[in-house]
C-alpha cells in the first residue's frame, strides 16, 4: 500500500511518485526510510504539503528552496546526516513541529526565533554547543528536547518560554540552570539528568506546575528551600549525586509518590517526610543510614515500600 486514509480522511502517501500523480491534493507526505541522499526536488511541487517526514535517510543538507513549502505544519527531519540548517527555514510560519533529532547540527540558524507558531522543536542527539538567545521568541512552545548534545548552558532568555511544558535536556555538560528558567509557570516536566549540575536556581520553587523532575546522574551536593514548594511534584529522581542531606520541609511535597534518592551520602530524613502521605516508593539504596535510623525512617512513612539495598 502507498497510501493510507486517517479518521480525518487525509491521505498519507508513502510513495512520492504516487504523490506526484496528485499534488494539488498531497497534504501528508511520509518517505521515511527511502535511502535517499539528497533532498528529492520533485517536494517542491507538493504546494499544499503540510506535513513531510523523511526521517531515517542519508541526507547532509536541507535546500534553501525548503521556505517554499509554506503550508508545512510539521516537519521531521531526524535520523539524516545534516550538518547544518539553512536560515529560510524560519521562513515556514505555519510550522508547529520540527524534529532534527539524530543529526550532525552543531548549531542552530540565529533565524531559528522566527518560527513563532512553533509548538515543538526536537534536536536530540545532535553536537549542538549553544542555543541562540534568539529562541526566547518561540513562546508558543510546549515541548523543547534538547537531550544528547554538548550544552555547558541554557541561554537566560529561555525564561521567556512562557506556554512550555516539558523541557528535556539530559545528557549535556550543563553545569548550572540560569535563573530565568523559574519563569517557566506551565513546566510540568523537568528532565536535566547526567549533566554536572552543582546547585540548583534558588527560586525554583516558583515552578508549581511541575509533577516530574528528574535530576539523577548530577553533582548535586542539596537542595534550595524552596524545592519543598512544588507541591504538585509525584516524581522525583535524584540518585547518584552527592546529596548529604534533604530541606527540613521536604515533608511538605504532599503529593509524591515515586522518591528516588539511591547512591548519595544521606545520613538521616527530616521529620517532616511523616507528611508525604502519598509515597508509594522510596529508593535510599547505597546511602550511609544506619540501623537505628532506618528504623525510624520506616516508622514515618509506614505505608510506603522502601529500598535499601
Amino acid at each position: 500500500m502507498n497510501t493510507e486514509v486517517s479518521e480525518n480522511d487525509v491521505k498519507t502517501f508513502y510513495s512520492l511518485e504516487k504523490a506526484l500523480l496528485e499534488p494539488a491534493n498531497v497534504r501528508i507526505l511520509d518517505l521515511h526510510y527511502k535511502d535517499l541522499d539528497t533532498f528529492p526536488e520533485e517536494i517542491f511541487r507538493l504546494t499544499n504539503l503540510e506535513e513531510l517526514i523523511i526521517w531515517n535517510n542519508q541526507l547532509e543538507y536541507v535546500p534553501e528552496k525548503i521556505s517554499n513549502l509554506n503550508k508545512l505544519r510539521k516537519l521531521d527531519l531526524s535520523g539524516n546526516r545534516i550538518i547544518t540548517l539553512p536560515a529560510s527555514i524560519s521562513e515556514l510560519k505555519n510550522l508547529e513541529t520540527l524534529v532534527v533529532s539524530w543529526n550532525r547540527l552543531a548549531e542552530l540558524p540565529v533565524s531559528i526565533g522566527n518560527l513563532v507558531n512553533l509548538k515543538r522543536l526536537g534536536l536530540n542527539n545532535n553536537r549542538i554547543k549553544n542555543l541562540p538567545d534568539t529562541i526566547a521568541n518561540l513562546t508558543n512552545l510546549v515541548e523543547l528536547v534538547v537531550s544528547e548534545n554538548e550544552l555547558r548552558s541554557l541561554p537566560d532568555s529561555i525564561g521567556n518560554l512562557s506556554n512550555l511544558q516539558k523541557l528535556r535536556a539530559p545528557g549535556n555538560y550543563i553545569t548550572k540552570l540560569p535563573d530565568s528558567i523559574c519563569n517557566l509557570r506551565n513546566l510540568n516536566k523537568l528532565e536535566v539528568h547526567e549533566n554536572n549540575l552543582t546547585e540548583l536556581p534558588s527560586q525554583i520553587g516558583n515552578l508549581k506546575s511541575l509533577t516530574k523532575v528528574r535530576l539523577f546522574k548530577n553533582l548535586l551536593i542539596s537542595l534550595p528551600d524552596s524545592f519543598c514548594e512544588l507541591n504538585n511534584l509525584q516524581k522525583l529522581l535524584l540518585y547518584e549525586n552527592e546529596l548529604k542531606s534533604l530541606p527540613e520541609r521536604i515533608g511538605a511535597l504532599s503529593n509524591l509518590e515515586e522518591f528516588e534518592l539511591g547512591f548519595n551520602y544521606l545520613t538521616t530524613l527530616p521529620d517532616s517526610i511523616k507528611g508525604l502521605e502519598k509515597l508509594k516508593f522510596i529508593s535510599l539504596t547505597s546511602n550511609e543510614i544506619n540501623e537505628e535510623e532506618r528504623e525510624r525512617i520506616n516508622k514515618m512513612i509506614p505505608n510506603a515500600r522502601i529500598d535499601w539495598f
